[in-house]
C-alpha cells in the first residue's frame, strides 16, 4: 500500500500497522511514542481541530486518516487503476 500524507511525503507500508510505524518515524517529535501514543497524539490534535479519528485499530486509524484527507491512497506500482478502468485505458494510450 502506498499513501501520500497531506504534507505531501509518500508512505509505503504492507500494513496499516507498518504505515503507522513509518508515519510515526517521519515525525521528527514523535519518533519516541510507541506507536499506540502516536496514534493517540494524532487523534488528539485532530480532535482539538474538530476531526475525529478512532484509534480503536490501526486499520481504522488509517481509515479515519484517509477519510480526514489527512492522508490519500495512491496506486500501487505495476499495479492497474481497478477503480477506473477508463483512465486505465487513457493512460495505454
Amino acid at each position: 500500500m502506498r499513501y501520500r500524507t497531506s504534507q505531501g511525503l509518500l508512505i509505503e507500508a504492507e500494513t496499516s500497522f507498518d504505515a503507522i510505524r513509518r508515519l510515526r518515524e517521519s515525525s521528527w517529535n514523535e519518533q519516541n511514542l510507541s506507536d499506540r501514543e502516536y496514534m493517540e497524539a494524532v487523534a488528539d490534535r485532530m480532535f482539538q481541530e474538530g476531526v475525529h479519528v478512532s484509534t480503536v485499530s490501526p486499520d481504522i486509524f488509517i481509515a479515519g486518516l484517509l477519510g480526514a484527507g489527512l492522508l490519500t491512497r495512491e496506486p500501487d506500482d505495476g499495479q492497474p487503476n481497478a477503480e477506473n478502468p477508463a483512465k486505465q485505458e487513457a493512460d495505454r494510450k
